[in-house]
């Protein structure tokens, strides 16, 4: 095991006497479970292990952008598949109906709504 760094003021027993560390000098010797604690608890850190932490984070980081950019690109891809290209869509409209946006005028004598003037 390596030592340990203080983050803050960590009070320890050292030959049957309470010591207190102060924050960024080494930590004597500890049990596992009480440099588990003290890592967890974010009072101490092992720069060796931190380090490593550090690493497996950047190397996750580069694996999930990999694989965000690859599931962009295919859903890009299947966009594109199923655009219609400007001349298709003009094809697409039949002149006599006209446009989407267009409406017909209402018949003579008919409101909105479809019904008759006076009913």
């Amino acid at each position: 095991m390596t030592q340990m760094i203080a983050v803050v003021a960590t009070a320890v027993f050292l030959d049957g006497k309470r010591t207190v560390i102060q924050p960024g000098h080494p930590i004597p010797e500890l049990s596992e479970h009480d440099a588990e604690a003290l890592g967890k608890s974010g009072a101490a850190f092992d720069p060796v292990l931190s380090q490593e932490a550090k690493e497996k984070v950047e190397a996750a980081a580069l694996a999930a952008a990999g694989e965000f950019q690859a599931a962009r690109e295919r859903v890009q891809a299947e966009a594109a598949s199923t655009q219609v290209a400007p001349q298709e869509r003009s094809s697409l409209v039949d002149p006599a109906a006209g446009t989407a946006t267009e409406q017909k005028p209402a018949a003579k004598g008919q409101q909105a709504g479809g019904r008759k003037a006076g009913r």
